[in-house]
């Protein structure tokens, strides 16, 4: 059980305005392949997601703006005394449909009955759902900032690739969950892999949030976040 909430922690923690046209130092635009895509993000399946909105609501919780990723129904723990069987849902915010990219909470149930939660939720944010910044201008720093990092999880892919971005909101203030700074961004991928290499590209003035490969290494730092 413990060890699950860690998991929990570790994924909420994952799982951070200039005029129209004006661009960061990266600049210019890029011709290439790029599509604007919704991903679709549950590992779970038909079944486990309605008797995870049953349970939700079961319990009085809210569930719209909740889209569900992860659920976990099973999960018996005895401690050497009575068999307890916990339930775990894990999901993310939408806002008008767009998704809150780091966003996360985890409603923690024991027999069916409400125990705790990990994460906040945000609710409707002010933010409109029009996007400023165009696919070319999403591309060429996503392309940059790949080229500028030389690490790649495989060698098929590179700076002629197709893309897919996807736009929603994103907090740059997720440290502090109580002063959330939300702005409109874009999550950029290679179009044949859900997760890495990823880049977060405010759109209101085309900057550089977030960009990580997927790989750890000892002698050289992956990520590059820009604040």
């Amino acid at each position: 059980m413990k060890k699950f909430y860690c998991l929990v922690l570790i994924v909420l923690a994952a799982f951070t305005a200039c005029k129209k046209g004006e661009l960061s130092s990266a600049g210019g635009e890029d011709n290439g392949c790029i599509n604007r895509v919704k991903r679709v993000y549950s590992d779970s399946n038909k079944v486990e997601l309605a008797a995870a909105i049953t349970l939700l609501q079961k319990n009085s919780i809210p569930v719209n703006g909740l889209v569900i990723y992860r659920v976990i129904l099973n999960d018996s723990i005895s401690n050497n005394g009575p068999l307890n069987i916990y339930q775990h849902v894990i999901a993310y915010e939408e806002s008008k449909g767009l998704p809150i990219f780091n966003s996360g909470i985890g409603y923690h149930f024991r027999n069916e009955v409400f125990s705790t939660t990990i994460g906040r939720r945000y609710g409707t944010l002010s933010l409109n759902t029009t996007a400023t910044a165009s696919l070319p201008q999403i591309r060429k720093i996503f392309i940059d900032a790949f080229k500028q990092d030389g690490y790649t999880i495989d060698n098929h892919v590179n700076e002629s690739s197709c893309l897919n971005a996807e736009f929603g909101y994103y907090n740059l203030n997720q440290d502090t969950p109580d002063h959330p700074n939300f702005i409109k961004a874009w999550k950029v991928t290679f179009s044949k892999y859900n997760e890495y290499p990823v880049a977060y590209i405010q759109d209101s003035n085309r900057k550089l949030i977030y960009y990580f490969n997927g790989l750890l290494t000892l002698n050289k730092t992956t990520k590059q976040k820009i604040n």
